[in-house]
């Protein structure tokens, strides 16, 4: 069903972005994201101590494409090529039609709606072209920037799953939002 997604590396471009595959020379760009306490505060991995573990980190995104169980797009600015975060879907179902995002933001780059316009590039992508029905993202309680983003692309807060997920050593809640094709 969502073949359409892993026939080829999809390029997505907008006003100002260019989503792309995360290369291997997206190391130091990568790092410099992963690497940031502010951005890593509500991920569920640990800041990168290293620029190994960036390659790591694009292996890993590029794993995951070719066995089918997640895309992620580079996110790069036009103007200056610069890889400023990634976003992508995973946790795919195909039963219920749906899949999970997931994304983050070099925090130079916060408060200029550069995540926004990346975002619903991707959902209406992946709305038209895919058979995708629902998209899910869980949030942090606190992470209060990205419940805005997700509300502002039309996501409805569905729920708090108490104690949902383990991170950073502790059992944290999880507040689950879904965005339905017939909600666009």
């Amino acid at each position: 069903m969502f073949e359409k997604l892993f026939k080829n590396s999809i390029l997505i471009t907008t006003d100002r972005l260019v989503l792309r595959p995360v290369l291997h020379g997206d190391a130091q760009d990568l790092y410099e994201i992963f690497s940031d306490r502010q951005v890593m505060k509500y991920y569920d991995l640990l800041p990168f101590e290293s620029l190994e573990r960036a390659k790591e980190q694009i292996e890993f995104f590029t794993r995951g494409f070719e066995q089918r169980t997640m895309i992620r797009w580079g996110i790069e600015l036009k103007q200056s090529g610069k890889l400023i975060g990634t976003c992508g879907l995973f946790a795919f179902n195909e039963d219920a039609l749906k899949a999970e995002l997931g994304y983050e933001l070099n925090s130079s780059y916060h408060g200029n709606g550069f995540m926004t316009e990346a975002l619903k590039a991707v959902l209406d992508y992946t709305f038209r072209e895919c058979g995708i029905n629902r998209v899910e993202a869980f949030v942090e309680p606190l992470n209060t920037a990205s419940q805005g983003l997700l509300e502002k692309l039309g996501f409805t807060k569905e729920g708090t799953l108490r104690e949902y997920e383990r991170c950073r050593g502790e059992l944290i809640d999880i507040i689950i939002y879904g965005l339905l094709r017939s909600d666009r």
